[in-house]
Parts: structure tokens; sequence; C-alpha cells
């Protein structure tokens, strides 16, 4: 299985942030909270120009962008949504902040299971020696 680091989508991603970041630094700060994306963003980066990529990479860059843990809980506070100028574009429907906020829960849920499975097995590898 391939680790996600080290997979071409996440280069594509890595070099897609870099060069949206300094185009673009309100919409994707390199640090800190990602902020809520208005609706229709790809189209907005590639009339104004995606800095020499492809379309392709930039909705590469967007799907590893707005899937992350991060984004996700910044969608579920819901709150405006931030066009290319830093600037309100909209806000956050209750749908998607509903939608973001269960995939947030779901995952802390996964990873706290996972933990506790992992910390029984690390406690029966103890027991038996």
């Amino acid at each position: 299985m391939k680790r996600q680091k080290t997979s071409t989508r996440f280069r594509i991603y890595k070099a897609a942030r870099k060069c949206l970041a300094s185009a673009y630094p309100a919409a994707f700060p390199p640090r800190g909270r990602r902020p809520p994306l208005k609706c229709g963003i790809l189209r907005d980066i590639v009339e104004r120009g995606a800095g020499g990529l492809s379309a392709t990479h930039v909705r590469i860059f967007l799907q590893v962008w707005t899937s992350s843990t991060a984004y996700l809980s910044s969608v579920s506070r819901g709150g405006g949504r931030i066009g290319l100028d830093g600037t309100c574009d909209g806000f956050v429907e209750e749908s998607h902040a509903g939608e973001a906020a269960a995939m947030v829960a779901e995952r802390r849920e996964r990873i706290r299971s996972k933990r506790l499975t992992d910390s029984r097995a690390a406690c029966s590898d103890v027991v038996n020696k």
C-alpha cells in the first residue's frame, strides 16, 4: 500500500499548495485555520490563472485541501466562505456544516477506537510475556 506522503497525488498537492498559497494567501494560508472556501473556487482559480498549474492539478489540490480534518472543522463551525482575495463570498449552509461535523466526529471516533485497540493489544503483549 502506498503511503499518502510519497504518492504522486500528494506531490502534486504540495507543489500546488506552494503556488496557490503564494498567489492567494488569504484563501490558502500556509499555517493555522483553513477557512471555508466559496463554492466554485476551482473556476475562479482557473480563470485568474493558477500560476502554471493545470486544472487537473488544481482539482487534486482542492480535493486534498477540502477533505482535511482542519478544513472540515472550519466548515462545521459555519460562518463566511472566503473568495480568492479574502473577502466573504457567501456563507456555509447548515447542511454543509452538519455533514462536515459528522465527518469530523467519525474521524475522531475512528482514531479513538484505534488507539483503544492498540493500547489493549500492547497490554495483552505485556501480560502474555
